[in-house]
């Protein structure tokens, strides 16, 4: 992984890109805030006394795994407040690790990617090796 540099580096997207891009991460993180709110609901027990094992089991399955997205859900909301910093600080599209801009595709597959696809791939592989270690 390569260093970050001290000298700060700002985006070479044009008002107008920042403007889409700012729109997009709004919009995911309203669905995400909507899906959140809807989760919720839905996390309570509805056990009852004498209930089937296998249905305790399966209510807790589903509890569990609704916690879990909703943890995910939290993660991604946090890259999109970070990514909304960056526009309005003007570092946004800038990697994090290299501090080259990462590319126009990427972010609009991701827009609230962190990394440009060299760093992204290389810790990925750095994280495959890790696990690797322990196998």
């Amino acid at each position: 992984m390569a260093k970050k540099k001290s000298t700060v580096v700002k985006s070479s997207f044009s008002d107008a890109q920042l403007v889409e891009f700012r729109d997009i991460l709004y919009r995911e993180r309203q669905n995400i805030l909507s899906r959140l709110r809807h989760s919720s609901v839905h996390l309570e027990s509805s056990r009852q006394a004498g209930d089937e094992g296998a249905e305790v089991g399966s209510d807790d399955f589903i509890r569990e795994t609704g916690i879990q997205i909703m943890s995910e859900d939290a993660k991604k909301l946090d890259a999109i407040t970070t990514a909304l910093r960056n526009i309005e600080n003007g570092t946004y599209g800038i990697c994090h690790d290299c501090n080259k801009p990462i590319s126009e595709v990427r972010l609009k597959a991701k827009p609230s990617a962190r990394l440009c696809i060299d760093c992204k791939s290389l810790r990925e592989e750095q994280r495959m090796a890790d696990l690797d270690d322990y196998r």
